[in-house]
């Protein structure tokens, strides 16, 4: 934080104060505040040095001469804040204790500062209205700060909401080329297999193999650009039932698969969009499935519990909410941990398409949607030792 620049004020005056004053001014000066008292009826205001220095003025040279009241204020204020004094001063009884509010000025050097009041009501033992003290800080700094930051999230949104309509529109409008693409390639291979030989064939398959590729990929886009839409309304949904019909759902690949998929525990309610709990669930099973090894049975293990405080200790923003841990486990191939952060980014892929298939945007969807529910996913595993996808997610809004 700058030193303001009424500081030497204070610095070519120190012969003038004790110890203990040089502090409460220096902290005053350094801190950008300064306290005041009213006396109910009475013609001034009693001003410390700090609030001198906020308008301007010299703590030792200006207070004798300086006449500290409501037109004193008023006239360093800005017209439309004038008015909004007035009205707080004329209405103190109908405060019940304690009132804050900002205002900005122009001090004695033309400075424009935005000022933050925090007052408290003072009262005799009946109810009558005694004084009125309270603290004055310069926020000027913190608003400016907090003003380019509200303007940089609603540039960013923006900026977000045109690339995900861009997504949306460039998937959507390259499925009708796609589908013409794949409808004359059938008919080609229908009509002309004999006269294309074995050369023509082959290159036509992997033709329509790079077809089904750009669908897949086409469609994953369709999807991550549709996980943050407004349309969406958080409800009340069972996770228990979500992820059964999940594991139903897959019933087929899971068989092919010769894997055993275990939950452990019941899985409670939350707030949420269910469709994307579903894709969440979905895409993490599916994944489980995909990267099995070999030569073990796949098993994959589905578990829940709720947090302690303590363990949110890394998650500053979650700390006083109630929140789920959430864990996907199996024992397929497994990643080093160095990665954990990777296999989250869109079109990641650790793994050659002719090893494992897929497009790269799975758990970059899982990922967006744990976020869209203010939520938190990593991941850790161990080569050949299998994978842990772990998400913490609030219970409510």
């Amino acid at each position: 934080m700058p030193m303001p620049t009424a500081l030497p004020f204070i610095e070519n005056n120190m012969e003038h104060f004790t110890l203990e004053e040089i502090d409460v001014h220096d902290n005053e000066a350094y801190l950008q505040f300064g306290t005041w008292s009213y006396t109910i009826g009475k013609p001034v205001i009693t001003w410390s040095d700090g609030m001198y220095l906020l308008f301007g003025y010299d703590p030792v040279q200006d207070k004798p001469a300086l006449l500290v009241n409501h037109d004193l204020y008023y006239s360093h204020m800005f017209p439309e804040d004038i008015e909004r004094a007035k009205k707080i001063n004329a209405s103190f009884n109908e405060y019940p204790g304690r009132y804050g509010w900002e205002f900005r000025i122009r001090d004695r050097q033309g400075r424009i500062k935005t000022l933050e009041t925090n007052a408290r009501i003072i009262r005799d033992n009946k109810g009558a209205l005694l004084r009125v003290v309270g603290t004055t800080r310069d926020i000027t700094d913190l608003r400016s700060y907090q003003e380019g930051l509200e303007g940089k999230i609603m540039e960013l949104n923006r900026s977000n909401k045109e690339l995900e309509e861009f997504a949306y529109i460039a998937s959507h409008d390259l499925q009708e080329p796609l589908r013409k693409f794949n409808t004359f390639g059938e008919r080609l291979h229908m009509k002309y297999a004999d006269v294309l030989g074995d050369d023509g064939n082959f290159y036509l398959s992997r033709m329509m193999a790079a077809a089904g590729v750009m669908r897949a990929l086409i469609e994953n886009l369709l999807e991550y650009s549709r996980v943050t839409g407004s349309n969406h309304e958080f409800l009340k949904v069972s996770l228990d039932d979500i992820v059964k019909q999940v594991v139903s759902n897959q019933d087929l690949r899971i068989e092919e698969a010769g894997a055993a998929v275990v939950i452990e525990n019941e899985l409670p309610e939350i707030e949420a969009i269910a469709s994307q709990m579903h894709q969440l669930f979905n895409n993490l099973l599916s994944n489980a499935i995909k990267f099995r090894r070999k030569d073990v049975k796949s098993q994959i293990t589905i578990s829940a519990r709720k947090m302690q405080p303590g363990e949110l200790s890394r998650w500053p923003l979650l700390q006083k909410k109630q929140v789920l841990r959430i864990e996907v486990k199996d024992n397929g191939i497994g990643f080093d941990q160095s990665d954990a952060q990777r296999i989250f980014q869109i079109f990641q892929r650790l793994h050659g398409k002719a090893e494992y298939e897929g497009t790269g945007i799975g758990l970059s969807i899982c990922k967006r949607i744990v976020e869209m529910h203010n939520g938190i996913i990593y991941a850790e595993g161990r080569p050949d030792e299998g994978a842990s996808f772990i998400i913490l997610l609030p219970e409510t809004r």
